[in-house]
């Protein structure tokens, strides 16, 4: 079978519905993991899906897929990633798929794949899965099919894992997502007063693709928050294993400010641990860890490569800016929005803060957005490896980050600024990310970075998030 691929991502497989990707598309999917799974003697999968209008569809495709090459599944239903990673556990399966295109907008999908608990694929084993595909020699079986919804029992251990019950006043903006079918019954379980902001489910995203990271999203949010007078603010992606947040200000923090901050409360328990951060995270994170006597270890971004080095180091807390976080030390080793949410209201409840109190104490950086910016997928390498080029020229004095740290593209430091651009292994952008510590230097910064990527004819400018930052 002919499949795009440029599907296979760097960490999940993700491509356009109806054109990479149809029922028999996914069925034959489902066939290729089964067998990726038998090969590793695994026999147990769950699966799950988001509220995407074709993911119910595609759900049940690869769901006959994998019982066609012998794997028994459990279907969860309508899920977030961090119930499906749970349910492994609940259901003692090492494998799992979730039905979910995460941030890509609304035409996309895509596919998550466990190769253990807690564990998703990283590049080798996506490679691994394509090769299979493009064989099409798959093994046969008869698999067993289980449906059940485990929300009740999911909601139960993530209340007994956190500080609940708390007395806050939230709210949740999900943009229509999945999340908001899980997260505002779990916070009212919690305690919690929600204030309920685009929870209704239309997988046809009509306030655009749900990114906590935008700055679109993040300003709804905040501004919901002033008109209700809320206490903070969560938003979720559509799979909701990110989250982003705002204070009760209607101040928009980005998710490398609670990196910080939940490295501190990390190695107050765990004093001299090791903390596992993504590249495109601001130096405050760095300056955290040094302060508290921790070991910074920075890593190559992607949800799964975060995951994979923290579990290598035996790292207590590993965060990215997109809004990943894993609690190693009191939660399994994976990312759950939910449980993110449970844990800074369990931070803020336990030394009774407000969220604006907590962050004021962080070292403080002009911080730009995670910024994405259009360019095809068959040339955002080659452009990168320019890109990297230059910077290397006109920053000689900069430290220079382009190893396995960075992995996908290049971070330079110096004592006052910080500069990031990568090619996404998820989709045709790049990202950039900047800080400094004075107006003057963010802005110089700024004009730069945009005159830069405006000589390159790669770049597509009608595709991107956040790219307003670049102009003001």
């Amino acid at each position: 079978m002919k499949i795009n691929p440029y599907i296979f991502r760097g960490y999940d497989l993700r491509g356009l519905v109806d054109k990479d990707l149809n029922q028999e598309i996914v069925e034959y999917l489902g066939r290729t993991y089964g067998t990726f799974l038998a090969k590793r003697k695994i026999r147990k999968a769950v699966i799950g899906h988001d509220c995407r209008l074709s993911s119910e569809s595609y759900s049940e495709a690869m769901t006959k897929g994998l019982l066609g090459a012998g794997i028994d599944v459990f279907d969860i239903g309508l899920a977030l990633a961090g119930n499906i990673y749970w349910a492994q556990y609940y259901f003692k399966a090492p494998g799992c798929v979730l039905v979910s295109a995460s941030h890509n907008p609304a035409e996309y999908n895509g596919f998550k794949f466990g190769t253990g608990f807690s564990a998703t694929m990283v590049s080798e084993e996506i490679q691994e899965l394509r090769k299979i595909a493009q064989k099409g020699e798959f093994v046969q079986g008869r698999g067993r099919l289980e449906k059940k919804d485990v929300k009740k029992e999911y909601f139960e251990d993530l209340i007994k894992k956190s500080s609940a019950p708390f007395n806050f006043k939230v709210v949740v903006e999900p943009g229509h997502s999945t999340p908001g079918a899980f997260v505002p019954e779990l916070l009212r379980q919690a305690g919690c007063q929600v204030i309920c902001s685009h929870c209704e489910l239309d997988g046809s995203f009509p306030l655009g693709t749900p990114d906590p990271t935008e700055e679109k999203v993040a300003g709804r949010l905040s501004k919901e928050i002033l008109e209700e007078k809320a206490d903070l603010g969560f938003s979720y992606d559509a799979d909701g294993d990110r989250i982003g947040v705002a204070t009760g200000d209607g101040e928009i923090l980005w998710n490398d400010i609670l990196v910080a901050l939940f490295a501190a409360d990390a190695l107050e328990r765990n004093p001299g641990a090791k903390i596992v951060f993504n590249t495109l995270c601001s130096k405050a994170v760095q300056d955290v860890i040094n302060q508290k006597g921790g070991q910074a270890i920075m890593w190559r971004t992607g949800h799964s490569f975060i995951k994979a080095k923290a579990q290598q180091e035996k790292a207590v807390f590993a965060g990215e800016l997109s809004g990943h976080f894993y609690f190693l030390d009191r939660f399994y080793p994976h990312d759950d929005g939910c449980y993110s949410t449970l844990a800074l209201l369990g931070y803020l409840s336990r030394t009774r803060q407000t969220l604006s109190q907590a962050v004021a104490s962080l070292p403080q950086y002009i911080s730009s957005p995670e910024i994405k910016i259009g360019c095809p997928d068959e040339l955002k390498v080659g452009l990168m490896g320019k890109i990297a080029a230059k910077l290397r020229q006109d920053f000689s004095q900069a430290e220079i980050i382009d190893d396995e740290r960075a992995g996908d593209g290049v971070r330079l430091e110096t004592t006052d600024l910080m500069l990031v651009v990568r090619y996404s292994q998820n989709g045709p952008y790049l990202t950039v990310k900047f800080e400094a510590r004075t107006q003057e230097k963010y802005d110089e910064l700024r004009i730069y970075i945009s005159r830069l990527l405006r000589n390159y004819s790669e770049i597509n400018w009608d595709f991107g998030v956040n790219i307003e930052s670049l102009e003001n």
